[in-house]
């Protein structure tokens, strides 16, 4: 895979940009089969036979349906009708979702029904492992193959693992784990990792080998200087300066590397977990690669001829995409997951 490099008149707009690059690693996976021994998302890892496998014993989370009395679904459809006809929301229906609410109880999501059935209240509530579950191998990545890949401690190798349930502490999602290793430490190896429980299908990646590419980054607006972010803010028309800029200048999908995108959010603090320091981010779980402009996979010979947009079928909250971001200067790297 080959990104276009930006237009030459582009960096020229924002005088002092072209400093304050940074490279990363687009992984640009693609379903194929693979093996322990190279870098991949989803299939088998280089595993040490006398090590554990990670497993979860964090409570994860359940969707359950709680009835709801006819009578008050009557009352709240009919609060809806008014409303409708008068275009404004009546005082009594923010009180009739409220005795809804309560009624369904704690981790209450909604209220509705599915193909004329009865109308159930949603809730999501957490609940134990029977035991702990084995976690999903997510990816591996060497340190040969991807050259902004951190090498803490002198690791040559990075191993991604998840939980594939939903989980309500951190972000909404997967509990992870990572292990950094050196290759050359790794002899005897685990045959078969344990198989777990799976809660959530869309964690669970297809096996897709890698095709590595560095490219260059530059921040995202808020994290500009005073005077670049005034001057990119200027540049765009319509003053939505984050969909343009981070267009241009941001790469898409899976990456390791880089800058972070915050246009959901906006910028928020990631400190270590531990020393409260600064962290780095070290890897982004996509949901899809699609991009625009030069940023849109292509295809070149040898390549499998699969879409390439979403490639390992993992969905990551809203359809959006997970950031794990390490400490390097703690010597057991703690990490900060953050979803966008």
């Amino acid at each position: 895979m080959i990104t276009p490099p930006l237009p030459p008149d582009v960096l020229a707009r924002y005088p002092g940009l072209e400093k304050l690059g940074r490279t990363a690693t687009r992984l640009h996976p693609r379903p194929w089969a693979v093996t322990a021994a190279g870098s991949h998302v989803g299939g088998p890892l280089r595993w040490p036979a006398d090590e554990p496998w990670p497993t979860c014993a964090t409570p994860h989370m359940v969707h359950e349906e709680v009835p709801i009395p006819a009578e008050l679904v009557n009352r709240m459809r009919a609060a809806e009708r008014g409303r409708r006809q008068s275009h404004v929301l009546a005082e009594g229906e923010v009180e009739l979702h409220r005795e809804i609410a309560t009624l369904v109880g704690p981790g209450f999501t909604g209220w509705g029904s599915r193909g004329g059935g009865p109308v159930v209240g949603h809730r999501y509530v957490p609940r134990a492992h029977p035991v702990p579950n084995p976690m999903v191998a997510l990816a591996q990545l060497r340190a040969q193959d991807v050259p902004d890949l951190p090498r803490p401690g002198g690791a040559d190798l990075l191993q991604v693992l998840w939980c594939p349930f939903e989980h309500s502490e951190g972000p909404w999602g997967p509990t992870v784990e990572l292990r950094w290793r050196r290759e050359a430490d790794l002899t005897e190896l685990l045959a078969e990792p344990p198989r777990g429980e799976v809660g959530n299908d869309e964690y669970v990646p297809r096996p897709c080998r890698l095709y590595p590419e560095q490219v260059v980054e530059y921040p995202y607006p808020q994290e500009l200087p005073a005077g670049l972010r005034t001057l990119v803010d200027e540049q765009d028309e319509e003053g939505e300066y984050d969909d343009n800029y981070v267009e241009t200048f941001m790469a898409p999908g899976w990456k390791v590397g880089g800058y972070a995108d915050w246009s959901l959010t906006d910028l928020r603090p990631t400190p270590c977990p531990r020393c409260a320091g600064p962290t780095t981010l070290a890897l982004v779980v996509a949901s899809s690669e699609r991009g625009t402009g030069r940023w849109q996979p292509t295809r070149t010979d040898g390549e499998p001829d699969d879409d390439p947009y979403e490639p390992t079928g993992v969905v990551v909250g809203r359809h959006g995409a997970l950031r794990v971001f390490v400490c390097l200067s703690c010597p057991d790297v703690p990490f900060l997951l953050d979803q966008q």
